[in-house]
């Protein structure tokens, strides 16, 4: 019960950070099988003084619930950069995640996330959606998956409040693999196109590291690269947004 109370407590609290268009959720499954809680929180600082003193902060905080064929994730994030007492950047997202497993190979999936991304011109974005995740192999020390989704995206744009309603295709592949508990390395690869136009598409690749420290604590490495073929309608907003991330992680 305590747990469950530490748990909601971090997340209603803490809020998350990325720069990305597509957060990249297989990074942050839970290796665990066994039914209960499982989470992970990381959080990151950092100090720079050239011609003005800057703080970067950054949360991650994930927590997993799973109990026999049902597992809930749930994720919320917060990033914030601080220079002369003024916010440059600040981004929020939060996931929630239900999957049911049918059989060995096959689970069902549905989601509900939302959205905000300063750097990237995002006032709002709001994505739900469900579909299936298929077992391509499972052992203890690698797995591999593919996940197809179909979603509905509200996103309203920043500096100039323009709305978007569309549905899109999401298909994901992943790849796990671990050395006990001291080598952990996943990647996942995104493409998530409009339905009804293909040419709109994003697409995004996602590679981390962890390696353990001592006994629950990892130092983690996670380096993000991800495409939009029509971004916000911004001349200053590239097609490439690439995020490398360096920090600690503890887990319970």
């Amino acid at each position: 019960m305590l747990k469950r109370i530490v748990v909601f407590t971090l997340l209603f609290f803490c809020s998350v950070p990325l720069y990305s268009q597509i957060v990249n959720i297989e990074s942050l499954r839970s290796a665990a099988d066994s039914n209960g809680w499982y989470g992970v929180e990381n959080f990151n600082v950092t100090y720079t003084k050239n011609t003005k003193e800057l703080f970067e902060l950054n949360n991650n905080f994930t927590a997993q619930y799973k109990q026999d064929k049902s597992t809930w994730l749930f994720l919320n994030t917060w990033d914030v950069s601080i220079a002369a007492d003024e916010k440059l950047e600040q981004n929020l997202l939060f996931h929630a995640r239900y999957g049911y497993q049918q059989n060995g190979w096959l689970t069902y999936e549905a989601l509900a996330q939302y959205q905000q991304n300063r750097p990237l011109r995002i006032r709002d974005r709001v994505l739900s959606g469900g579909g299936t995740r298929f077992t391509l192999f499972e052992k203890p020390s690698r797995k591999g998956y593919l996940g197809t989704l179909i979603l509905y995206e509200y996103e309203n744009e920043l500096d100039n409040n323009i709305e978007r309603h569309d549905p899109r295709f999401s298909a994901y592949l992943s790849a796990y693999l671990a050395k006990k508990d001291r080598l952990q390395w996943s990647t996942t690869i995104y493409y998530q196109p409009r339905i009804d136009y293909w040419e709109d598409f994003r697409t995004s690749i996602q590679t981390q590291l962890k390696l353990g420290i001592i006994k629950k604590l990892f130092f983690v490495s996670t380096l993000n690269m991800t495409y939009d073929a029509f971004p916000v309608q911004d001349p200053d907003i590239p097609n490439l947004t690439v995020k490398w991330v360096n920090g600690l992680a503890l887990t319970f």
